[in-house]
């Protein structure tokens, strides 16, 4: 199961929505509406080409209280139904010394302890208080008994082994290309901006440490990511986002972001939509593509996939019980074309009526050859097209 890590929407809800945990300015207000598309977009694009989305929860779970808002209630149950969605309840922590003191590392690893950032279901308790249409007790109690299991909590002991991690690379001189030279800089005695750089570090580690124990996928950067990307064996070989935009565009197709913009509420039938057979044989499909093709091979790999699709009774085992079915159902149509009495003796009526071999045709090559016909990845975006023109605004 392939399992995509988000902190953006977190991020969101910690700047927009909590109130003095970040400073807003006449910037960040003007450009709300537009990043809170964008950010619903990237939801949408997500919950498509993943089989489950952990976010990434810091206390209050706000992630939760959009999702409900976007999805509507039976949407988020749906999705919890369908293995989709997790919450990893982030305690972990480096911080960072604002004074010298002999023999002390100036980045420390931590962990949060209050009931908010540690309790399940504090955290969902305190989403409900950011949602402007507040569910009644009942509601409350029903999403909470589904969600609080669904919460991840990251090992303890890895904010350790993060910050051992980042003094390991400075004193291996890889951030020398950031400032911090460790043949002519003790790590002791760093100044407040060199403290940042190694506290950053630290921090982006230890996300990559809980990605890596947790089997996640990931493609946020940062500008550490160098670093230690080639040793995160979780990253596929291809950004399976980037494979999808790439066959849209060779179908004339807009990719998964433009599509939800033109869609007047994209999250609304996201849980029905996702667990469509062709979007989930899709996913499948795209496992494999991005484990084992370049992005140069996509388009190839795409194409061929449509060229040798087999359906079921074009296999050796399907063409036998093709001429069982033909058997069975030419019986049925002689019962019906035949003389009376026929009804009975199916088989009898096929052999005695000469036009039941015209209707076999017809079944043969439309009915059952045409319905049961092999899938292709194309098939994934004829669902998508049904699905604008249902949901377009």
């Amino acid at each position: 199961m392939n399992n995509i890590y988000s902190k953006e929407l977190n991020d969101f809800c910690r700047k927009y929505f909590v109130i003095g945990d970040q400073r807003l300015n006449r910037q960040d207000e003007m450009l709300f509406l537009s990043r809170f598309n964008n950010l619903k977009a990237k939801i949408f694009e997500d919950l498509i080409l993943f089989d489950k989305t952990t976010y990434k929860v810091y206390g209050e779970n706000v992630p939760l209280a959009v999702l409900i808002n976007e999805l509507t209630f039976k949407g988020v149950e749906q999705l919890i139904e369908q293995g989709g969605v997790n919450f990893a309840l982030w305690t972990p922590m480096i911080a960072q010394s604002t004074s010298y003191t002999e023999g002390l590392i100036p980045v420390m690893p931590g962990r949060l302890s209050s009931d908010v950032h540690t309790d399940p279901e504090c955290s969902i308790d305190a989403a409900f208080d950011f949602m402007k249409n507040k569910p009644n007790k009942k509601q409350r109690n029903h999403i909470k008994r589904k969600v609080r299991d669904l919460y991840i909590l990251p090992k303890v002991g890895i904010e350790n082994e993060a910050q051992s991690f980042a003094v390991s690379a400075f004193n291996s001189n890889k951030f020398e290309s950031y400032g911090l030279d460790c043949n002519s800089m003790d790590i002791h005695k760093l100044s407040t901006p060199q403290k940042s750089i190694l506290t950053e570090c630290a921090t982006d580690l230890l996300e990559y440490k809980f990605l890596i124990s947790e089997n996640l996928t990931s493609f946020n950067s940062s500008k550490f990511s160098s670093l230690f990307n080639s040793s995160v064996s979780k990253i596929e070989k291809s950004n399976r986002v980037d494979v999808t935009s790439k066959i849209a565009s060779f179908q004339n197709f807009p990719n998964l972001q433009e599509l939800s913009g033109e869609l007047g509420h994209p999250l609304q039938n996201i849980s029905k939509l996702r667990d469509k057979t062709n979007v989930i044989k899709f996913r499948r499909w795209l496992s494999e593509v991005t484990t084992e093709c370049e992005m140069k091979e996509v388009t190839a790999a795409y194409i061929d996939a449509i060229a040798n699709a087999k359906g079921f009774f074009e296999t050796k085992s399907g063409r036998l019980t093709k001429n069982v079915t033909m058997t069975a159902i030419g019986a049925g149509i002689g019962s019906l074309v035949g003389p009376a009495g026929t009804a009975i003796g199916g088989v009898v009526g096929k052999l005695a009526e000469p036009v039941v071999d015209f209707g076999l045709d017809l079944i043969d090559e439309y009915l059952v050859t045409e319905l049961t016909k092999g899938w292709t990845p194309r098939m994934f975006f004829e669902e998508l097209e049904k699905f604008k023109v249902e949901n377009k605004t």
